[in-house]
């Protein structure tokens, strides 16, 4: 069996991988010449942390990240909204979230990947069909056939398209910075996430190496400088304990993005053809769970087409098994984001996050955190 995967992202690299593991080697197709991810951090929980695992990979990872010990929600001045323990922010199993670079993360699964499969760059993917029962994939500069082509080219896929689903977005009216800043946090910091929420504006940060920080931030459109450069963004932050603004006068760059998910599509797939990661499913940031459920979508359909005797019967199975996860965490991150910024929404969060026992925070926890057999 053919197996093409569009998209050499994350999620494309990691299903590869996972089909590699049960014996389907896989082919990825990527459009960029060199795999260069923006420069910025993710925050690795639990969840994907076992599908890394299953593959082998955790101790690598580990070795290029940071293990974060505590994960909080705080007031301007860093005192916490609610106090946690390490258990809250880890699954049953004691595996925690790991902060690492993007690209880093990236260049791990691509050079594992290179060991066992095959991938191409610079294929930029047009379109595909279906001729005498196999399919054949138009890239610009050449054609190719294949039994399966798992989609995994983001937000604006061209594989969803191809497939004659739509694609409608939803825009949040917020603006959102990435970035590295080279800065040694001090001890107190160190190995931990927060998440610091001002008056429609948040700032999250966390340690990546012992002199490298990843930081984010979400800001009302409106609020937002049409121009925002690193003084106007300091500004921003001018309430914030000194630390946030010391961050970002550390950061060379930032990449600033609109922030949009992707309306509920109908379906995922067709008799050859299946949507996975943000092509299927793309959602806000707010719960740092984007790519952790692409990571996850990778574990799940590479062990369902193995299986399968079927490709549409894995891919009917696929899209059963995760639609009620990810539309949890799509609809949920999306909340959670309007929420945050508007003072009312953020005063009502604030106090069920008081109220909240930490028993019931766990569950809560280890629920967004399990994975089938892991």
């Amino acid at each position: 069996m053919e197996i093409s995967i569009i998209g050499g992202g994350i999620t494309g690299l990691t299903t590869a991988l996972a089909l590699s593991k049960l014996g389907l080697p896989a082919k990825v197709y990527e459009q960029a010449k060199s795999l260069n991810e923006i420069g910025a951090g993710i925050w690795l929980q639990p969840n994907a942390m076992k599908v890394l695992q299953w593959l082998g990979l955790e101790k690598e990872i580990k070795q290029a990240g940071c293990t974060l010990n505590k994960m909080e929600i705080t007031y301007p001045d860093l005192t916490p909204i609610k106090k946690i323990n390490k258990a809250v922010v880890s699954d049953s199993d004691g595996n925690q979230t790991i902060a690492i670079h993007r690209a880093k993360l990236q260049s791990i699964l691509f050079d594992k990947l290179k060991e066992t499969s095959h991938i191409e760059l610079g294929k930029s993917y047009i379109n595909h069909e279906l001729v005498n029962k196999k399919i054949e994939i138009q890239f610009k500069d050449e054609s190719i056939s294949s039994d399966i082509v798992l989609g995994a080219d983001g937000i604006h896929s061209k594989v969803r398209a191809t497939m004659g689903l739509p694609s409608q977005y939803r825009n949040t009216n917020q603006i959102c910075c990435r970035g590295i800043a080279t800065i040694e946090l001090p001890e107190h910091l160190q190995a931990e996430g927060k998440e610091v929420w001002g008056h429609k504006k948040r700032f999250g940060f966390s340690q990546l190496s012992d002199e490298k920080v990843y930081y984010f931030t979400v800001l009302n459109k409106n609020n937002c400088p049409s121009n925002l450069d690193q003084n106007s963004f300091i500004d921003q932050f001018k309430e914030f304990d000194p630390i946030v603004s010391q961050i970002i006068a550390s950061s060379e760059t930032f990449h600033e993005t609109e922030l949009y998910d992707l309306k509920r599509l109908p379906n995922w797939y067709n008799t050859h053809s299946c949507l996975i990661g943000d092509a299927a499913h793309a959602t806000t940031p707010n719960m740092g769970q984007g790519a952790c459920q692409g990571i996850e979508d990778a574990y799940y359909i590479s062990n369902l087409l193995k299986s399968s005797e079927k490709p549409a019967d894995a891919f009917k199975q696929f899209e059963l098994k995760r639609r009620k996860k990810v539309e949890y965490v799509v609809n949920n991150s999306w909340n959670f984001g309007k929420m945050a910024h508007n003072p009312f929404g953020q005063f009502i969060m604030r106090t069920i996050m008081k109220i909240t026992p930490e028993k019931v925070m766990s569950k809560q926890m280890n629920k967004l955190y399990e994975v089938d057999g892991l």
